[in-house]
């Protein structure tokens, strides 16, 4: 069967995720703006950074007015894996040998503080999102089992001692994969439904006193106090704006050459029942395998496998990547082979040079923070909270991260694309050694 009759057999729907069809809160906004408005605080971004900022200063008595260019969470928050994982793509030992041990403990224990602060808001707020504890990085190779070892060993350093290596038959006993040798487990990881979560935040957001208008893109943000967003149909004068996420408009041309844009794809399966469910993933846990370029899966509420990986560097939508996810996933998963694909869909993921976040000030009230590297569900609702704190006054968490050395992509606007993409493709190479 070719990929195009497998694809249309499948009823795959690149642009409908399984995420969305089961949204469950309806959110009324203000639809698009219209007119000059005033306020204290401007958010550009309905995403996670731009709804946690929106929420923190709402509830601080901010006036805030968040824009967003298409539907809350409509891109990568609404449609990313769901994965919550503390951390950096760079270990705590990494960290303290580009800043200082001190600094380093402080951003690992902020992703600490994020996780309990999503936990916390959960609750608060009544979100119902499938919340799940448990999470599994998987080793494939020795190289991976001494890296995982390691890590264990540098967060309990740090004074975080819950994480706990699998031997490769602990390992099966969460996930069941031959090809794993061994594991890093984290009780406090965890995973759910991105999508529902992001709405419970904006509604909550709103019920603060956040007005939220949807198909409104920011055109260009002009500098002065107050600033100015412009609109298609309006325009918002503030004392701050924040740019929530990567948001490509004229007067921030700067900082955006130092992120660039991927997409991430993910499939869901047709519902495999629970008995059958429990037979791959015994104790419901979310997985993500060790290679640079890793695939990463976990079980939805109504047992279908959500996996995602192959990430597409290229900024071209190629076809097919509804059998690229299959094969991947029958790969780890052989009895999944005749299993059919419900749901196909992709989001953007923001990568920097460095693989760390990118914080900082366009002007001395003009904010922005983005390329989370594919940790954006914890890094993003960390940087909304700080932002309010430094909107409100107080810099200096904010400030560890503007003080991380980013480099341009090379290679201009032209060529830092293909540039990536060979790079890119070397990783690939590396995995498959």
């Amino acid at each position: 069967m070719s990929k195009e009759e497998t694809s249309k057999k499948e009823k795959v729907d690149a642009n409908n995720s399984w995420y969305a069809s089961t949204s469950n809160r309806l959110l009324a906004t203000l639809g698009a703006l219209q007119g000059e408005i005033n306020c204290d605080v401007c958010v550009v971004g309905g995403g996670y950074t731009g709804l946690s900022a929106a929420l923190e200063l709402s509830q601080k008595g901010y006036s805030v007015i968040l824009l967003e260019a298409q539907g809350v969470a409509s891109s990568a928050s609404g449609k990313n894996g769901g994965h919550l994982i503390r951390g950096y793509n760079n270990s705590p030992d990494a960290l303290a040998a580009k800043s200082d041990p001190a600094t380093a403990k402080t951003m690992c224990d902020l992703t600490m503080e994020s996780l309990q602060l999503i936990i916390d808001r959960i609750a608060q707020h009544k979100i119902e999102c499938d919340l799940k504890f448990g999470h599994v990085i998987a080793a494939m190779n020795d190289s991976h089992a001494a890296d995982l070892q390691n890590e264990i060993e540098e967060w309990a350093k740090i004074g975080h001692a819950g994480l706990k290596y699998l031997d490769k038959n602990e390992v099966q006993s969460f996930v069941k994969n031959e090809k794993y040798i061994g594991g890093l487990f984290d009780q406090k990881g965890a995973h759910f439904h991105p999508l529902n979560y992001a709405l419970g935040i904006a509604a909550a957001a709103q019920a603060a006193g956040c007005k939220i208008y949807d198909n409104t893109p920011a055109l260009s943000v002009e500098q002065g106090n107050p600033a100015k967003v412009v609109t298609p149909q309006g325009t918002v004068k503030a004392k701050f704006v924040v740019l929530g996420g990567y948001v490509a408009l004229k007067g921030i041309e700067r900082i955006n050459r130092k992120v660039i844009a991927a997409t991430a794809h993910m499939i869901a399966t047709e519902p495999l029942g629970e008995a059958r469910a429990r037979q791959i993933l015994p104790k419901d846990v979310a997985v993500t395998d060790a290679n640079f370029i890793m695939n990463y899966f976990r079980l939805s509420s109504d047992n279908r496998v959500l996996f995602g990986g192959n990430c597409n560097y290229s900024g071209l939508d190629y076809p097919g990547q509804s059998h690229i996810l299959k094969k991947r996933m029958v790969d780890v998963f052989p009895e999944l082979s005749s299993v059919k694909i419900d749901y196909c869909w992709g989001g953007p993921l923001d990568i920097t040079l460095n693989r760390m976040p990118h914080f900082g000030r366009l002007t001395p009230n003009i904010f922005y923070a983005h390329g989370y590297c594919g940790h954006g569900i914890i890094l993003s609702n960390m940087a909304g909270k700080l932002l309010a704190e430094t909107i409100g006054g107080t810099a200096e968490r904010f400030d560890i991260f503007t003080k991380i050395k980013h480099a341009p992509f090379v290679g201009g606007d032209m060529l830092k694309r293909p540039l990536f993409v060979l790079g890119m493709m070397w990783y690939r190479l590396r995995d498959m050694l």
